[in-house]
């Protein structure tokens, strides 16, 4: 029994044997190096020829483009002045263009220092006092506004002097307690509030006036002031009697 069992080990050894045997004939063979090809290598300035050709250098930046302020100035030279667009027309161009601005700058300068008055604020003389205002603001007493309606009339300047005038009143008729001033109120609130229909009235007829006159910025004759002046005063002498 243990004979055959070697037998029959042997014959697996043969039999696997022969079968790697044959499956190595079945491949190809190996194919020779062709003795054609040839190992190179490069040369020691290989890298250097390409890094000198200026084709091949891929780091330059790309110049920018033509500016707004480029293309605008050529369009000055080519269509205003007919002249061809150079690197010498545009530099002399730049010069033109700064001292023009340079002119107007100084010229705008000129013209605010000139007209200071009317574009930051109105002249006050030495004798008005800091906190001396146009408008009617609930603290003010009546000896500002006398004040303030002086100077107007002395400047002949009564288009303020009706200004004055009407906060003159508004102050008079919040003491008086005629009306409650508050500086969300407009005009036609203190006509409403007005319990005296003859003083309403009047009121009314004399906050058209300065709403006309201080709005509508109609020019104000010395005559015409003098008659608009009375409206304040009669108006004044009723409710204070």
């Amino acid at each position: 029994m243990k004979g055959l069992i070697k037998y029959i080990i042997l014959f697996v050894f043969i039999f696997i044997g022969s079968a790697i045997r044959m499956e190595g004939s079945d491949r190809e063979p190996l194919l020779a190096r062709d003795s054609s090809y040839v190992l190179r290598t490069p040369k020691a300035d290989f890298l250097e020829k390409y890094k000198k050709d200026a084709a091949f250098d891929y780091t330059q930046k790309i110049q920018d483009g033509p500016t707004i302020w480029d293309r605008i100035k050529r369009w000055i030279l080519e269509r205003l002045f007919r002249m061809k667009a150079s690197e010498g027309s545009l530099q002399a161009l730049d010069i033109i263009l700064y001292i023009l601005a340079t002119l107007v700058a100084v010229g705008l300068v000129y013209v605010v220092i000139r007209n200071r008055d009317k574009f930051l604020f109105r002249r006050r003389e030495e004798e008005f006092f800091p906190d001396d205002s146009v408008e009617y603001t609930g603290e003010q007493e009546a000896d500002a506004f006398v004040r303030l309606l002086a100077k107007a009339e002395q400047d002949n300047d009564y288009v303020l002097a009706i200004r004055v005038s009407y906060s003159g009143l508004l102050q008079m008729l919040d003491k008086k307690q005629v009306i409650r001033w508050e500086a969300s109120k407009t005009n036609r609130d203190y006509i409403y509030e007005i319990k005296n229909k003859a003083w309403s009235r009047t009121f009314e007829e004399i906050s058209r006036i300065f709403d006309h006159v201080c709005y509508g910025e109609f020019p104000v004759s010395e005559a015409e002031y003098q008659n608009i002046k009375r409206y304040f005063v009669d108006f004044r002498k009723e409710v204070e009697s």
